[in-house]
This record gives structure tokens, C-alpha cells and sequence, in this order.
């Protein structure tokens, strides 16, 4: 199911790199949403909005060398976003002709806990590192944040560079949620007077993808 869920989205899985004049600096991960070159990412990801780039999938199916000295950044403009639930729709400025599969996002969030999903995304991007990578999880839990955002659990520890990432339902290889970040259980509670730190669970959570299909829909885009 792994493997699927890699060849299935591999070519559409970026890196989001901000330049600053000679400067390129690795930001996340990005992933293509529909055929007119609109992506997905993090909206805690971008700090400027101006100069963003996303580099396409350079890799195949042999061993790559785990780093590249040159790489070729598309230039991005967002588009939508929604800060309060953590999502970005950017777009690809040149006009390109994309082929992508079909049925790509998933917004019901019926989804079972103990389900097995998958991430596809650069991790270690923040060690210059540009090796994409396939990383396994199940649904842990379904919660509501203290904003009242659906949040995915995952009992996988992503990596930095994972944000942004798609979170994938490997039975069917459809897209339901966007990578955020590590879970802080400090964070989901509403009013907290604690004064416990941070606690590091070693899991971590998704947006519902719904919360980006409301951005397509805004955009007048038909979803994929």
C-alpha cells in the first residue's frame, strides 16, 4: 500500500524554498492539488509571501545522492489562505502542463481511528538534505484544537521539514489531511493555567484537508 501511495505522489510532492536575492533557504513541503498548478502547504510556513518557490520532484527510482547543489524553483504566488486552521493555496506562476490523478482529496472525516495512513514529503530539508521521503502512520485520535480545528493524530514524529506534507489514507490513496507540525498537548486545551512544559509525545497532527477545500472553493476551483 506504501509503495502506492509513494509512486502516486511523489511527482507532485515539492519543496517550498524561500529566495532571498542568491539566497534559496528550504521553508517545507508543498503538494499539487490540481492540473492548473495549484499547491498546498502550511500557512505557518510562509513568514513572506513575496519570493516563494516550490522545486519539483527531481528524484527516480535508484539510490540519489542526499544532496543537490542545483535545483530549479518554480516560482509560487498564494492565493488563499487561512491561518487559524494552518492552510495555503499557492499557485505556480508559469503555465505548465501538469497530469495528476484523479480523486486526490478526501474532506469527509469519517475516517477510522487505527487507520493506516502515509506522509510524502523532505524532512531534513532544514539539514540541506533533499532526499524525498515515504513515512508510515496510523490515526491515533481525532480532536478539536482549542479553535475548534479538526486535527488527525499520528503516532509518527515528523521532522521539520515534513510540514506542509500531504496525509494520506493508504487504503485508498486519497489525501485527508496537511501535515502541521509535532502535537503539544498544551496547545489543544482551551484555558490552561499549568504551568507544566511542554510535553514531548512523539506524535504528531494534520489539519482535516477540508479546511483546504474551502480555500479551493474560494478560488472557484474544481476539486480533484
Amino acid at each position: 500500500m506504501l509503495q502506492d501511495v509513494y509512486t502516486r505522489y511523489r511527482g507532485g510532492c515539492m519543496m517550498l524554498v524561500y529566495k532571498s536575492e542568491d539566497t534559496v533557504s528550504f521553508m517545507g513541503t508543498c503538494f499539487l492539488v490540481h492540473p492548473e498548478g495549484y499547491l498546498l502547504t502550511a500557512a505557518h510556513l510562509i513568514h513572506d509571501p513575496k519570493n516563494l518557490m516550490a522545486v519539483p520532484f527531481q528524484g527516480d527510482d535508484g539510490f540519489e545522492q542526499v544532496f543537490s547543489k542545483t535545483v530549479s524553483p518554480l516560482g509560487v504566488d498564494v492565493v488563499q489562505m487561512d491561518r487559524e486552521r494552518d492552510v495555503a493555496l499557492l499557485k505556480i506562476r508559469e503555465p505548465l502542463e501538469i497530469s495528476m490523478p484523479d480523486h486526490v482529496l478526501s474532506p469527509a472525516d469519517d475516517i477510522a481511528i487505527g487507520t493506516s495512513v502515509a506522509m510524502v514529503s523532505y524532512p531534513f530539508g532544514m539539514q540541506h538534505v533533499y532526499t524525498q521521503v515515504v513515512q508510515h502512520a496510523v490515526i491515533s485520535s481525532k480532536i478539536l484544537s482549542r479553535n475548534e480545528t479538526k486535527l488527525f493524530l499520528v503516532d509518527s514524529m515528523i521532522h521539520r521539514g515534513s510540514k506542509g506534507a500531504p496525509l494520506v489514507n493508504a487504503d485508498d490513496g486519497r489525501v485527508i489531511g496537511l501535515v502541521s507540525g509535532l502535537f503539544d498537548p498544551l496547545q489543544a486545551v482551551p484555558y490552561s493555567d499549568s504551568e507544566e512544559p511542554s510535553v514531548n509525545t512523539h506524535l504528531s497532527y494534520a489539519v482535516s484537508i477540508k479546511y483546504a477545500v474551502n480555500l479551493m472553493e474560494k478560488e472557484g476551483l474544481e476539486i480533484f
